[in-house]
């Protein structure tokens, strides 16, 4: 059942009704109610939508000509914990730890950041209302720069940043889709542009400056502490840099296997510093445009997650599955330092991924699955004995 929430009120003193007529009569209606306002008409049923004033509502339903009066309800989908989150068990770890940790059970510690390195986010979406804490923003070489926090300049005019900051950290607000870890904050790096291209100069430069975090000091307490990336190309000595500059400050980086249907990732997710993650169905298989030799699989077909302008949409592609992994990450960090242990490095951090991963496909290691789907929950688990 769709729960059903109030219709706002005019300014003027108006409501937005439904009136059922004994006869298709708009005349007689509006010579009743000559201030109403027709909005719309279903004549197979009878009914006539209209803005009218509230004080004219018992004089309408005195009318011999009107069945009924209704107000007309605004209807929001139920919020669902899709398929995508339970198939990887992250709702598993927010049951079992909420009551211990609380928020950090769904992914929030005060100085726990994930980066998005993507085209910018939405961070006026409901689903993402007050995730994104800062913007870093690097354009055309470097010709459009900034950071701070005026997320303006993060603004997502293609709409994969924000499909794939709500696979991470879409919130548990009763409407809607819900993220792996539905209370992080994120930092939006945008850096591809609005056809989703963007320079390897500019992708470099945002991990550097996600790395760096706020204060622009790494090693800080507000450094990003996983850095997503559901982007891919050549390699790059310059993008290879960067990705060691991050990593040697403890940021774990999670990036796309890539589209291809190739034998190995594309760059950044073949470097060895971070985590390829490939694509798979709800059924477990791996489709055919999936790279392989990926280190982890996650969901990646058919993901419903938040779009620009307040929308839900269904997208595809590796790019859905390695934020999966990076939601994952966050939940296995932040429960670590509410538990009062310290972060784990970015090694550590892929030695419990991969041990804990759900075994697909042939026994053991394989090149389409690798060491197999994250396990949110057995992840955490492991992490918090160590």
């Amino acid at each position: 059942m769709l729960p059903v929430i109030f219709a706002e009120q005019a300014d003027n003193g108006t409501t937005r009704l439904i009136v059922g007529l004994r006869s298709n009569d708009l005349q007689n209606l509006l010579s009743v109610c000559r201030n109403c306002r027709t909005i719309m008409s279903i004549p197979e049923i009878n009914v006539v939508v209209i803005e009218a004033p509230r004080l004219l509502i018992n004089t309408l339903k005195k009318q011999n000509f009107i069945i009924y009066i209704e107000e007309d309800k605004l209807v929001k989908v139920n919020e669902e914990v899709q398929w995508n989150i339970q198939m990887i068990h992250a709702d598993q770890v927010w049951s079992t730890y909420n009551s211990t940790y609380g928020d950090a059970a769904y992914g929030y510690y005060s100085y726990l950041h994930v980066a998005v390195v993507d085209t910018g986010i939405d961070y006026t979406h409901v689903e993402l209302s007050g995730a994104v804490t800062y913007c870093i923003m690097s354009l055309n070489n470097g010709a459009r720069f900034y950071k701070g926090t005026n997320l303006k300049y993060c603004k997502d005019y293609n709409g994969h940043g924000t499909h794939v900051a709500g696979i991470i950290a879409a919130r548990l607000n009763g409407v809607g889709v819900v993220g792996v870890a539905p209370k992080v904050k994120l930092y939006a790096v945008r850096v591809l542009g609005a056809d989703g291209s963007g320079y390897i100069s500019d992708i470099a430069r945002g991990i550097i400056e996600a790395t760096n975090g706020p204060d622009g000091k790494a090693g800080t307490a507000d450094d990003a502490d996983v850095i997503s990336m559901s982007l891919g190309g050549p390699g790059s000595s310059t993008l290879y840099n960067a990705i060691k500059y991050a990593y040697n400050y403890g940021v774990v980086l999670v990036a796309a296997a890539g589209n291809e249907g190739a034998d190995y990732p594309d760059y950044p997710a073949a470097y060895s510093e971070v985590i390829a993650v490939g694509a798979i169905d709800s059924n477990g298989q791996v489709p055919d445009w999936s790279n392989r030799n990926p280190d982890l699989v996650a969901p990646g077909v058919d993901i419903l997650s938040t779009y620009p302008g307040n929308y839900l949409a269904y997208m595809s592609g590796t790019s859905m599955a390695c934020p999966h992994v990076s939601g994952v990450v966050a939940l296995i960090q932040s429960l670590r330092l509410a538990a009062g242990k310290s972060k784990l490095t970015p090694s550590q951090t892929y030695n419990v991924l991969v041990y804990t991963a759900i075994d697909l496909g042939s026994p053991g290691y394989d090149l389409l699955y690798e060491y197999g789907l994250v396990d949110a929950l057995e992840a955490v688990q492991y992490a918090l004995t160590i």
